[in-house]
């Protein structure tokens, strides 16, 4: 493969960060009062560590077999019929998560600033947005994330608009009341919000450079996320109180809504409107690389991933949309990446060292 063909570190470092930079951290610190409480922060930086140990494992993987993609492994390893049927519920997942993030995307959107607009509209509107990119080849999508990621730089700018907000360090002492227990509870947590790290199972064959460089690569895109994570975590925890927390669905955003500038009147509003391109992009890589996992598919790529963005459409529309069906959808998903982003891996490595199956390795 050559260079020009290849994504470089750059690109799969923000590819993996605009991926698992999504709705998750809006909610997370309100999701964490059930259980962390102020050790929250903690919770997400020992998801982080939880991460990169599957980091490792998964390019241990990968390195066994640096042509191949995570759907080629299955049936590599599992043979044809197995190796399908596995292919068929890694995409049923993608799909899911694609879904999932559009039913996110269009509640904060109807919730903070199109109150009167009809769910279908929010979602046909982002999906025709989304398809337009997915269809396009992966360097293109990558290069678009690159661009992007000027946001991050916007996200942390809006932040700093808070420490004007009176704070309490009490709030986060002292340090591990909530008990080991329920930090790790909160760790389990915390996994759903910064899931899009599995994309790195697609992307180690396109790797300008594998090896021990790809590796480095993806620990320091965990890490940013997890320091990312974090930051929002406590400075949620610094600013609101526990029942107040507990109260607000979205303190990420609402933290900045006391906030107004002769120029700016909803500092929150423009915080939000900047927030919805990450999950646009994580829709759009969700459903770009659903479709490399049916590897029996024969036709052109754009018309598959039409599909996919039809059927992410369908299942939005039918999805119910109060709290409760949410809360429902989100356990399902939580349940069905343990098995596709955790189990599989984990299972697929310790079979190409039983039956000693490997690739051609390729160092950094």
């Amino acid at each position: 493969m050559s260079k020009t063909e290849s994504l470089t570190n750059v690109q799969i470092f923000f590819l993996m960060v605009q991926t698992q930079v999504g709705f998750g951290i809006l909610t997370l610190p309100n999701v964490l009062q059930a259980t962390s409480k102020g050790d929250g922060w903690m919770s997400v930086l020992l998801a982080g560590l939880v991460i990169q140990l599957f980091l490792v494992i998964i390019w241990l993987l990968l390195r066994r077999f640096p042509q191949l993609t995570y759907p080629e492994i299955n049936t590599f390893l599992l043979g044809k019929m197995t190796g399908t049927f596995v292919n068929i519920i890694i995409y049923v997942y993608f799909i899911l998560a694609a879904a999932f993030v559009l039913l996110q995307y269009s509640t904060i959107i109807k919730e903070h600033l199109l109150l009167d607009t009809p769910y279908w509209v929010l979602g046909l509107v982002m999906m025709l947005t989304c398809t337009y990119l997915a269809i396009s080849d992966i360097r293109i999508i990558a290069r678009f994330f690159v661009l992007i990621s000027l946001l991050i730089v916007a996200k942390f700018g809006f932040s700093f608009f808070s420490f004007s907000l009176p704070m309490d360090l009490h709030h986060i002492l002292p340090l591990g009341s909530s008990g080991m227990k329920n930090i790790i509870l909160g760790g389990k947590d915390c996994l759903l919000s910064v899931l899009g790290f599995e994309i790195i199972l697609f992307l180690y064959p396109l790797a300008s450079k594998k090896g021990t460089t790809f590796l480095k690569v993806v620990t320091w895109a965990n890490v940013f996320v997890t320091g990312l994570t974090s930051y929002f975590v406590m400075l949620c925890i610094l600013i609101f109180s526990e029942s107040a927390l507990d109260k607000i669905k979205y303190p990420v955003i609402y933290f900045l809504r006391p906030l107004h500038f002769q120029m700016i009147d909803r500092l929150d509003m423009l915080f939000v409107s900047i927030w919805i391109v990450p999950l646009a992009v994580s829709i759009v890589i969700f459903i770009h690389l659903g479709g490399k996992s049916l590897t029996f598919y024969k036709g052109k790529p754009q018309h598959l991933v039409i599909m996919n963005s039809a059927l992410v459409f369908v299942l939005f529309t039918i999805a119910k949309k109060d709290p409760a069906s949410q809360k429902l959808y989100s356990l399902t998903l939580e349940y069905l990446s343990y098995g596709v982003v955790f189990t599989i891996p984990g299972l697929l490595l310790l079979l190409s060292f039983l039956f000693k199956k490997h690739g051609k390795e390729v160092s950094s």
